[in-house]
């Protein structure tokens, strides 16, 4: 099994939980905080493969098969009791919801990264690529932070693949795993 590359465009990363800016401070300040620091988390999308699409009017179809150097994200899923198969927007419903984070900060503290490997069918339908010139095929990843640390969870399961144009539009890709 190959070794994919990482990928070759700069991956933005959004705030989950709008009220974590305030815990990036008091991660900041970590000896001023009476109590633990917070994880906050972040949502991005991680390119594994680019297409540039030169014809319309046919499904774009192809596999991504390696492995990545990621940290487990099936981890992050046992700490609200996700079965591994679920959508990642399903986790950041539960992270929103998690006043204590005492189990989330263990298991980022104890988490290191691992060899994960990938293979997975993917298509794009046509009708979703009209006027898209480049189309970047990869998987949501969840970043955290805690303590001034950051640690990237790359969700790679069917629900959490995903696809983005030139301009990091979401293009509707469907994922199966080989």
């Amino acid at each position: 099994m190959s070794q994919l590359a990482a990928p070759t465009l700069k991956e933005t990363f959004e705030l989950i939980f709008p009220d974590a800016e305030v815990d990036t401070l008091v991660q900041d300040l970590d000896f001023l905080a009476a109590e633990p620091s917070k994880v906050t988390a972040f949502h991005g999308f991680s390119t594994f493969k680019g297409i540039k699409i030169e014809s319309k009017g046919f499904d774009v179809e192809g596999t991504i098969k390696g492995t990545i150097k990621t940290h487990d994200f099936k981890k992050l899923y046992e700490v609200y009791n996700l079965p591994s198969s679920s959508n990642w927007s399903l986790w950041a419903i539960k992270f929103k919801s998690d006043k204590s984070q005492s189990e989330l900060r263990q298991t980022f503290q104890e988490e290191e990264k691992l060899d994960l490997a990938i293979d997975m069918k993917f298509r794009a339908p046509a009708a979703a690529l009209g006027g898209v010139t480049f189309l970047r095929v990869g998987y949501e990843t969840i970043r955290l932070r805690l303590s001034g640390v950051e640690k990237d969870f790359t969700v790679a399961n069917p629900s959490s693949g995903s696809g983005r144009d030139e301009d990091g539009n979401e293009i509707p890709v469907e994922f199966e795993e080989i």
